[in-house]
C-alpha cells in the first residue's frame, strides 16, 4: 500500500542530497539535529527524519526543504548510500512488497 518515492542521489564528502519526486515540506525547510528534535514535530518531514535517525547513529543533521533531503554524516558513508536511498524510497509504503 502506498507508492515508492523515486529519487536521485548526489553525494560529496560526508553529505548526501536526495532529490525526490514528491514534496515533503514547505519551501522554508527545516533542520533536524537529532532524534529528539525530530520526535517533537508531527510533519511528514519530521517523520522521515525520525526514521533516518533511528536507522543510523552516524547522522549529524538532516535538512528537508520541499522535495530535497540533505543528510550530513559524522563520517563518509561509502557504499551505505544505497541503504539510505531504500529507507526514503519505501517511506510511504505501509506494507512490504507484494509477492
Amino acid at each position: 500500500m502506498g507508492q515508492k518515492i523515486e529519487l536521485k542521489t548526489t553525494s560529496f564528502n560526508k553529505n548526501i542530497i536526495f532529490d525526490l519526486n514528491r514534496s515533503l515540506s514547505g519551501q522554508d525547510g527545516i533542520t533536524y539535529h537529532n532524534i529528539a528534535d525530530a520526535s517533537l514535530h508531527d510533519e511528514v518531514s519530521a517523520q522521515l527524519a525520525l526514521k533516518l535517525f533511528k536507522y543510523s547513529q552516524d547522522i549529524e543533521s538532516i535538512f528537508i526543504q520541499s522535495n530535497m533531503v540533505t543528510v550530513n554524516f559524522d563520517k563518509n558513508l561509502g557504499t551505505g548510500i544505497d541503504e539510505f536511498s531504500k529507507q526514503i524510497e519505501d517511506f510511504f509504503l505501509y506494507y512490504g512488497e507484494e509477492e
